[in-house]
């Protein structure tokens, strides 16, 4: 199954939903670049709202290329002069016009004071080809500079109504039958996010009907990220900054954070070279975790949490384009059930062992021989058994293997 937020990317600007004015000046800047005033235009707005959509919806219409960037390609000077000097002088294929797109510039400032902007600033202005950012928040002084010599557009944060819109056209294209209540339920509570809306879509309902119910427990996301979707985040994610805070708003045991990326991994990464580092990587954490638990250490939270989110997020060879249902472990489960298991078994040792006035472990060696017996018995052995052990329902249906 294809993610929704790919399969339902907008294919044209008319589907950029409530962005009509930031699309359209966008529009402007890319035909008529060359007489511009500035040479780059950063799109500023926050997550979800149609940024970097808007620029691939252009892109397509106006049949230009689109070389992305993202700020992690973006470490120090050196490396974006190489870099990016050589993406803005190279010609596109069959010579078609060409955008730069670098995606979630205000993630840089990291590593701003290695001289990354200026560097950033001296390569745009050098361009032959429109360059465009995208930015969530550049209240940083750092990012003064670049803001001048940019056009700056700006994309508002969606209304839930403009998502609710958008998520009941995604359920008439895939045939599923919804009660508006949970419509517009889900798109309030992802405070304008339209790429978390299309998530929690695709992962709340289990067949093709959409109810209040299905919709009701996912909490707001401004407050509290889902387990869900941090493990969306470090798995899906291109870049280990966005990667890295994804556990930071989790209400969560390390632990149990330990055995969600266990149980769901080996779903998302399907090339073995990806599994063995990203299992190094959450070995690593759990001898942190032990560290933690045991020695009272907690200075090395900071290093398990680097390692569960940017160390797996980096172990991946490629995305995974597919849509992964994500569930919690089963381990305890079945820890539990043979714990009950075994409780049930050494029960009926007791007993055994009472009547036949031996030890507990020497009349466990014999269940194996009642369970038989229980199992095959055609004259009502196992019933005159039962009465002389004194034995419940409960442990005659466990004889019996039911």
């Amino acid at each position: 199954m294809t993610l929704f937020t790919i399969k339902y990317a907008p294919k044209n600007p008319d589907q950029v939903f409530g962005q009509q004015l930031a699309v359209s000046q966008l529009r402007n800047f890319i035909i008529q670049y060359k007489q511009q005033q500035h040479k780059a235009a950063l799109l500023l707005g926050p997550i979800g709202c149609g940024k970097t959509s808007s620029v691939y919806a252009l892109a397509r219409e106006l049949k230009y290329d689109v070389m992305e960037l993202n700020s992690s390609d973006l470490r120090n000077a050196e490396n974006i002069t190489q870099f990016l000097n050589s993406v803005l002088g190279q010609q596109s294929l069959f010579f078609t016009p060409k955008i730069v797109l670098i995606d979630e510039v205000d993630n840089i400032s990291g590593v701003a004071d290695r001289g990354c902007i200026p560097a950033l600033f001296k390569a745009i202005e050098k361009s032959s080809f429109p360059v465009i950012l995208t930015a969530n928040d550049i209240e940083d002084s750092k990012f003064k500079a670049l803001a001048k010599a940019s056009q700056v557009i700006p994309y508002h944060q969606l209304q839930y109504k403009t998502v609710s819109h958008c998520l009941q056209w995604v359920c008439e294209q895939e045939n599923i039958k919804f009660d508006e209540k949970a419509i517009n339920s889900l798109a309030r509570q992802v405070d304008g996010d339209m790429r978390a809306a299309l998530i929690d879509l695709q992962g709340s309902y289990a067949t093709k009907n959409l109810s209040f119910t299905d919709v009701s427990n996912l909490s707001d996301r401004k407050r509290t990220e889902t387990i869900l979707n941090a493990l969306m985040v470090i798995f899906k994610s291109s870049s280990v900054e966005t990667a890295l805070p994804a556990l930071e708003n989790i209400d969560l045991e390390p632990r149990d954070t330990i055995h969600w990326i266990d149980e769901n991994m080996p779903k998302e990464y399907l090339s073995a070279q990806a599994l063995a580092k990203g299992y190094e990587h959450l070995a690593r954490a759990d001898v942190f975790q032990g560290r933690i638990m045991n020695r009272q250490h907690w200075r090395f939270l900071a290093y398990m949490n680097d390692l569960l989110t940017a160390g797996i997020s980096s172990a991946k060879v490629e995305k995974n384009p597919q849509f992964v249902p994500y569930r919690q472990t089963m381990r305890f489960l079945r820890l539990w059930q043979a714990k009950m298991k075994n409780a049930k078994k050494k029960e009926i040792a007791q007993k055994l062992a009472s009547r036949t006035h031996t030890s507990t472990s020497v009349a466990e060696q014999q269940v194996p021989y009642l369970q038989v017996l229980f199992q095959k018995d055609g004259k009502g052995a196992g019933l005159a058994i039962a009465q002389e052990l004194e034995l419940n329902e409960e442990e005659v249906d466990w004889l019996k293997g039911r």
